[in-house]
């Protein structure tokens, strides 16, 4: 059976808890758990505004988290992703990997 992930839990699996996650989009500590219920204009799970994307995005690139444009849109299977973060897991040892909030 497939899971698929929203693109907040991918974001959460790849780069960090909502703590995190609201530390890099320059938010309030507690926005991204409000991610996590439908609005009137996105679904529930998706990351809401196209600036808080690319800026998931180039955190991810600089760090080389593995996150894509597509799993900020679509999701992904929690296959793909668990399989990006064996590949993180077994490279070299990174300057900087995900954060987890303090």
């Amino acid at each position: 059976m497939t899971v698929n992930l929203t693109p907040l839990d991918v974001c959460k699996r790849l780069i960090g808890r909502e703590e995190v996650l609201a530390d890099i989009c320059s938010v309030h500590a507690k926005a991204p758990y409000h991610w996590n219920r439908a609005a009137a204009y996105r679904d529930a799970g998706d990351v809401p505004s196209a600036r808080y994307q690319r800026v998931l995005l180039r955190h991810s690139e600089q760090h080389k988290l593995g996150l894509t444009a597509r799993h900020l849109i679509e999701g992904a299977p929690e296959a793909e992703i668990e399989a990006i973060l064996a590949a993180r897991a077994a490279a070299p040892l990174m300057q900087d990997g995900p954060q987890e909030a303090a």
